[in-house]
């Protein structure tokens, strides 16, 4: 794509709102599922937009706030204000997409092929479609980018203050939460890097021995690379966490903004303890019981939350702001 739509344009990616995938493109690192998988078949239930997940007897959080932590892009609430830019409409006759819906990342992959004659401007708008495509979304080659977003890349103002975050956020998590990973195999769709960087910055022994920090960039989403091990995973989170219990969460200085917002939202009291008290530094042991294989072994262990907190608040263990 860099090659084809030209180094000037994917000059002005790099430094455009979702300049993070580009960047990253440029990465190298190495995937690690069985990180992933790990944590996602050890997740506690809870019904808001969040997951959150046990690392041997530690619950760590992966929400709105650790992801815009990771990504570096922008959360804050969706627009309310229409917007349809007059140029949108030619330019998707051009693209073949029908008006009023959002690209295909296979409609956008034909237009690679006849791009190089157009402006620096169409090639823009062009590659940020790409972008969001393969890389703010990873969504399948045959479905479609949200319209409301692929919209805003006719507009600077409107790509600047958009929050991709939020919505990136949201293909990811509504994801996990609808795929069943007691199978032999499941599906992503999102920004599912993110999981895996979750997982390197939340739980120290994790970062340390399964990841690599290949530079100083203040966004961590470009700042680890994996490396190959054959260290026991199971092993060394058993031994490590119970040594030296360190694992870490993005903290607010005020307890309202734990909690992102998000419309049609149920309640979720039992959460809603559990962050209180975490943020208050308190940390409520026999909140969550084990249900199956005690060893916690892939599929074989599934967990539910009580129906209450424990008055009895152990000391707090060691979680550090970010």
């Amino acid at each position: 794509i860099r090659e084809t739509i030209g180094l000037d344009v994917w000059e002005e990616l790099v430094n455009s709102p979702i300049g993070v995938v580009a960047r990253l493109a440029g990465r190298e690192s190495i995937w690690s599922g069985r990180i992933v998988h790990y944590l996602l078949c050890r997740q506690l239930r809870v019904h808001k937009k969040e997951i959150w997940c046990l690392v041997v007897d530690e619950a760590i959080r992966f929400s709105l706030l650790e992801f815009g932590e990771i990504t570096g892009l922008n959360t804050c609430p969706l627009p309310t204000e229409s917007f349809e830019p007059d140029q949108y409409k030619e330019f998707w006759e051009e693209l073949k997409v029908p008006l009023g819906m959002g690209p295909k990342l296979d409609e956008l992959r034909e237009a690679l092929a006849f791009c190089p004659l157009w402006s620096f401007e169409k090639r823009k708008w062009l590659g940020l479609l790409l972008l969001q495509a393969m890389g703010v979304y990873c969504l399948h080659h045959n479905s479609r980018i949200p319209f409301e977003s692929a919209i805003r890349v006719f507009d600077d103002e409107a790509m600047g203050s958009y929050p991709w975050g939020r919505t990136a956020y949201k293909v990811l998590i509504d994801s996990i939460k609808t795929l069943a990973p007691e199978g032999g195999s499941y599906t992503i769709s999102g920004m599912t890097v993110a999981l895996l960087i979750w997982a390197y910055e939340s739980v120290a022994c994790v970062g340390e021995s399964f990841g690599r920090v290949v530079n100083n960039e203040d966004v961590p989403l470009l700042r680890w690379g994996g490396k190959r091990t054959r260290a026991s995973f199971d092993n060394l989170l058993a031994a490590e966490i119970k040594e030296h219990g360190e694992v870490r969460m993005v903290l607010k200085d005020s307890i309202e903004e734990m909690f992102p917002k998000w419309p049609g939202e149920p309640d979720d009291p039992q959460l809603v303890s559990l962050i209180t008290n975490i943020h208050a530094g308190r940390f409520v042991k026999g909140f969550w019981k084990v249900q199956g294989n005690a060893q916690g072994k892939g599929n074989e262990k599934k967990k539910k939350m009580k129906g209450g907190v424990s008055s009895e608040a152990e000391p707090p263990t060691k979680k550090q702001k970010k």
